[in-house]
């Protein structure tokens, strides 16, 4: 079952494009892409030994459709994110 609208899709792909997000794979040369449903969300912490993610990166991901190479694309850049959405509580006030 899509987790997106055609609509929703469709605006996805638009934001991409007017960013100039329409080269070829840089793997296979393909130009052929797929856009994949759901939301990646990428952890961010300030030093490789934290334990506490500081950051999230929400993101959509686009697959090559002949090798299934992946490229991840941050909604905020693309101003997809809904700025009266509250963010994730920040445990940057965790003891160390």
């Amino acid at each position: 079952m899509s987790t997106w609208t055609q609509q929703d899709r469709n605006d996805i792909v638009k934001r991409l494009h007017d960013r100039g997000v329409n080269r070829p794979c840089p793997r296979c040369g393909s130009e052929q892409f797929s856009l994949l449903d759901g939301y990646a969300v990428f952890g961010l912490v300030d030093r490789l030994d934290d334990e506490g993610v500081r950051h999230l990166a929400p993101s959509v991901c686009v697959a090559c459709s002949r090798c299934g190479y992946l490229t991840f694309h941050a909604m905020g850049a693309l101003g997809l994110l809904n700025k009266d959405q509250p963010l994730p509580p920040n445990d940057a006030e965790k003891p160390e």
